[in-house]
């Protein structure tokens, strides 16, 4: 209904928002990492990857606490709570959306972690496997999950963002593991 969907775009609006420094960052993993295996010097490749990611992790933190913190206020930003006749369906907005927010602000820092780690490994050229896991990642964890919670019976739209954060959770890790394995064994090789 338009009372959900209302509280979704919220909530994806602002996640869109803080995304953009972590895409920026992967952004820069990519030509840093890229540089430095150019130049064959792995162990600085990996040093300023991981820099790079725990820069990211550190601004998602501050835009997971600034989310939980505001998520009752954040949905003002979006709607008109003076507006008399939509005024109940503004706050059942609002209520929505706080809630979806708990979940969104978790979101953030596994969304940063994974498009960093894909960025670095872009500048490796590293694309076929970390292509598998991103599509593994999603369609046969987070959407299946989020098909499964996001029944009207179960946790509705809840579930389905609980979804996406699997598979959030999923593509961080195992990218972080791919990237893990390959600078070390450049580094090893080198």
């Amino acid at each position: 209904g338009e009372i959900t969907q209302s509280a979704n775009q919220i909530v994806l609006n602002i996640s869109s928002m803080t995304f953009m420094i972590a895409s920026g960052l992967g952004v820069s993993a990519a030509i840093r990492s890229g540089n430095q295996k150019g130049l064959e010097n792995y162990k600085e490749l990996k040093r300023i990857s991981l820099s790079i990611l725990l820069l990211g992790i550190f601004f998602a933190f501050i835009f997971t606490l600034l989310i939980i913190i505001f998520r009752e206020y954040l949905p003002y930003i979006y709607i008109d709570i003076y507006d008399v006749y939509n005024y109940e369906k503004n706050i059942i907005i609002v209520q929505k959306s706080a809630k979806l927010f708990i979940i969104v602000a978790l979101f953030q820092l596994f969304d940063s972690a994974q498009v960093i780690i894909l960025g670095a490994l872009r500048g490796m050229q590293d694309v076929k496997i970390p292509t598998v896991i991103v599509f593994i990642s999603y369609w046969v964890i987070g959407f299946p999950i989020s098909f499964y919670f996001g029944d009207i019976n179960m946790l509705q739209e809840i579930g389905i963002w609980i979804g996406l954060l699997c598979g959030l959770l999923f593509s961080a890790v195992f990218l972080y593991l791919r990237f893990n394995y390959l600078a070390n064994k450049k580094i090893q090789n080198a």
